[in-house]
């Protein structure tokens, strides 16, 4: 069995990430997400993180959290994962008896994070409720009483309770004024939509990123608006790791530099500094995801045969509304982005940019009930799968890169 890995993080009160969920499909049916095993599908998970990369380059040090069936809590298998690294969700099904609830009692000595998942207020929990840090309630499966009722019968426990499958702003607030001080859900994905913060045209890496978007590139008009901007100066080329090249005197350099670091070295950069410096949540992990995106984009484009620098901008771009809090049209104003790209990241017409996004997002949110749409992507599903976990790295070490 092969698994497709995919995170979705977890946030506090402020919307601040503390953790990721571990997530896995079935990739034996190709485009077809199937869960059939548990136990195989957890053990890949953990190999596959572990082997590969390590967890705490999939989770950027927080921690992970990962499915368990009562079989592989039952068999120490749960203990092969450092519990400084990884939270136990004890799977709601699991059937309490005195055999769990000993394994969950020396788990809880080791120093392991237990997470109950799906509670709905039943009393077969009640035997291992003292055992566990936190317990996860779904706020699409439960109305508003029967949770308020959960949550008071939990804080007597008690537990840090996590609200799961979080929509909207009324679900946010509700869960907070309740007691949950963990949330999970596509609310934290939706632009707000509240602020014109930003016009990309009009700010020094947008007018940069202007440039970069030309069919032809002006290296010296890019050198230029960098010359004439200490700030863009510093950080384009200090964090782009330019000054050990040019042994800190850099701007007679500038356009030897641009011409080396290429158009899309130079896009790519822009934009993530764009988005460092005009970053609304004031926190690098959903820059974080929409480089994993972009770079996840561009690697499966190439792969079919495209442009892979605009799988990049794709996907970077389809997340800057959000991270810069900021409606869609009012960022690429002013932007030499092509039709296509730009009735994709609109909305306003569906073309094939449109198709490669949905793949990505739909990969991203690893929902067995889902089917991913056919691409003519010429790797197989373990390729894919292979190809997103090596993403994340790659991503992680964009991200540090640009520094503090």
């Amino acid at each position: 069995m092969y698994a497709y890995i995919a995170r979705q993080p977890i946030y506090n009160a402020n919307k601040e990430i503390r953790s990721y969920e571990l997530l896995y499909r079935d990739a034996n049916n190709g485009n077809v997400s199937n869960i059939v095993d548990g136990d195989a599908a957890t053990r890949s998970v953990l190999s596959e993180a572990m082997s590969l990369f390590g967890l705490s380059r999939l989770t950027g040090r927080h921690m992970a959290y990962i499915h368990f069936t009562r079989n592989l809590i039952l068999n120490d298998f749960v203990r092969l994962a450092n519990p400084q690294e990884v939270a136990v969700e004890v799977m709601a099904d699991i059937a309490v008896d005195a055999a769990v609830t000993r394994k969950l009692e020396e788990l809880r000595k080791l120093g392991y994070t237990l997470v109950l998942e799906d509670y709905d207020g039943h009393g077969q929990y009640n035997p291992i409720l003292p055992l566990i840090n936190i317990v996860r309630v779904d706020f699409q499966r439960f109305g508003r009483e029967d949770i308020r009722r959960f949550a008071r019968k939990l804080k007597k426990v008690p537990v840090t309770m996590l609200a799961e499958k979080i929509e909207t702003q009324s679900d946010f607030d509700a869960a907070r004024d309740m007691g949950f001080l963990l949330f999970q859900g596509y609310y934290f994905e939706k632009p707000k939509l509240m602020n014109t913060r930003v016009q990309l045209s009009q700010s020094p890496y947008g007018k940069l990123l202007h440039e970069l978007l030309q069919p032809s590139v002006d290296f010296d008009a890019c050198a230029k608006l960098i010359e004439g901007d200490a700030a863009m100066t510093y950080l384009l080329l200090s964090r782009a790791g330019f000054q050990d090249n040019f042994g800190g005197n850099v701007l007679p350099d500038i356009r030897r530099m641009l011409i080396q670091m290429g158009q899309g070295g130079l896009r790519r950069y822009a934009l993530l500094l764009l988005a460092r410096e005009n970053n609304a949540a004031q926190s690098d992990e959903l820059i974080r995801q929409g480089c994993l995106r972009g770079l996840f984009l561009e690697h499966l484009m190439e792969s079919a045969g495209l442009d892979g620098e605009e799988g990049f901008l794709l996907g970077m771009f389809s997340m800057l509304d959000q991270i810069l809090d900021t409606p869609m049209a009012t960022l690429l104003q002013g932007l030499n982005i092509s039709p296509g790209l730009r009735d994709a990241l609109t909305g306003e017409a569906e073309n094939g940019y449109t198709q490669w996004l949905q793949y990505v997002m739909l990969y991203e949110m690893s929902n067995p009930r889902l089917i991913l749409p056919a691409l003519p992507v010429k790797l197989s599903a373990e390729e894919v799968s292979a190809l997103y976990l090596q993403c994340f790295s790659d991503a992680d070490e964009l991200i540090n890169n640009l520094g503090g």
